[in-house]
C-alpha cells in the first residue's frame, strides 16, 4: 500500500504560517485625519435690496389715461409712473377755483363800502356831539358800520373755505398721478392703458430702488452664537459657486422663525432659524438669487 504525498498539504501550510507573520508585522495606516474647514457656521441666503422693493399702487379709484415709463426704465424720485383720468378732478377745481372767485369778489365788495361808513359813523357822532343830529343817528350808523364788519368777517371765513377747497382740488388731481418715490429702474408694470384702478387693484408698478445689495441668510439655532455683528462670510451663488464674494454681517435678528428658504415644507416648518443680514460689496447678485453663506472667524 503506497504512502500518501503529504508535501502539498505541508507546502499550503508554510505558506499560510507566513502570510499571517507578514500582515502581523506590517501594522495598517491610520484612518485619515478630516480637514478642518476655515467656516464656523454656514447658511441659506437670498439678495435683496436695502428697504426692498417698492410697489407702487394707485391711491384713488380711476381710469389709466397715461404710462410715461414702461418696464425697464430707470426713473428719478418724482417720476410720473402711471397717470390715471383726471376729467372729473378737473371740474371740481374749476368749480372751487369760481368759488374762490365770488367770495373774493364779495370781500373785495364789502371791503370797499368801509371806508365811507367809517367815515359816516364819524361824522354823526361829532354832529351829535355838537346837538346838530340825534343820539339814535349816531347808534345807527355805528351799527350799521359793525354789521359791515361782521359781514367783512364772514366774507374772509367764506374766503379761506374756498381756498382750502381748490387745494383739496389740485391735491385729488395730483393724487391721480403716481409718482416713483425713490430713484431706481422699473422691473414690472401690471397695467395698461383704459384699465380700471382702486387702491384694492394691488401693485401697479413694482420698481428695483437704487439702493446696497444685501443678503438675508437663515442661521441655524446651533450657528447664532458663533456669528457676530462685523464678521465677514463668502456668498457663493448656487448657480456659479466658484466666484464667491466676500459680505460683512451688519444686523442679527432677535426672534427665531420657521425657514423660508427650504424646500420642503415639513422641513421648513421644523427648522428654527433667525435672520442675519449681510451687506454686499457691490450689485453684481440679483435681487431673488439664492445664495449660500458661509462665516468666516473673525480676523484676530
Amino acid at each position: 500500500m503506497s504512502k500518501p504525498n503529504l508535501f502539498p498539504l505541508v507546502l499550503a501550510i508554510g505558506v499560510a504560517l507566513l502570510l499571517g507573520a507578514c500582515s502581523k508585522s506590517t501594522p495598517s495606516a491610520p484612518p485619515a485625519a478630516a480637514p478642518v474647514s476655515k467656516f464656523v457656521a454656514i447658511a441659506r441666503g437670498r439678495v435683496d435690496v436695502q428697504g426692498g422693493l417698492v410697489h407702487v399702487a394707485a391711491s384713488r379709484d380711476g381710469i389709466v389715461a397715461e404710462l410715461p415709463k414702461a418696464a425697464g426704465d430707470d426713473v428719478k424720485a418724482g417720476d410720473a409712473l402711471v397717470v390715471l383720468d383726471t376729467k372729473q378732478a378737473k371740474i371740481a377745481l374749476d368749480g372751487a377755483r369760481a368759488e374762490l372767485n365770488a367770495a373774493t369778489a364779495q370781500g373785495t365788495l364789502l371791503r370797499a363800502k368801509q371806508p365811507a361808513l367809517k367815515q359816516r359813523a364819524a361824522r354823526v357822532l361829532e354832529a351829535a356831539v355838537a346837538g346838530a343830529a340825534t343820539g339814535q343817528s349816531a347808534d345807527d350808523a355805528k351799527q350799521a358800520l359793525s354789521e359791515l364788519d361782521a359781514e367783512i368777517a364772514v366774507s374772509s371765513a367764506n374766503i379761506e373755505t374756498a381756498k382750502q377747497k381748490v387745494r383739496q382740488a389740485e391735491y385729488e388731481i395730483e393724487a391721480r398721478t403716481l409718482r416713483a418715490p425713490v430713484a431706481g429702474r422699473i422691473i414690472t408694470r401690471s397695467t395698461h392703458i383704459g384699465d380700471v384702478v382702486s387702491p384694492s387693484s394691488g401693485e401697479l408698478v413694482e420698481l428695483l430702488p437704487d439702493a446696497p445689495r444685501i443678503v438675508r441668510a437663515e442661521l441655524n439655532e446651533g450657528f447664532v452664537n458663533k456669528v457676530s455683528v462685523g464678521m465677514t462670510a463668502e456668498i457663493s451663488s448656487e448657480t456659479d459657486p466658484g466666484k464667491p464674494q466676500t459680505a460683512r454681517v451688519v444686523r442679527i435678528g432677535e426672534v427665531f422663525g420657521p425657514s423660508k428658504l427650504n424646500e420642503s415644507s415639513q422641513e421648513a416648518t421644523d427648522t428654527r432659524d433667525v435672520e442675519c443680514i449681510l451687506e454686499l460689496p457691490n450689485n453684481d447678485l440679483k435681487v431673488g438669487q439664492r445664495v449660500q453663506v458661509r462665516f468666516l472667524p473673525p480676523s484676530k
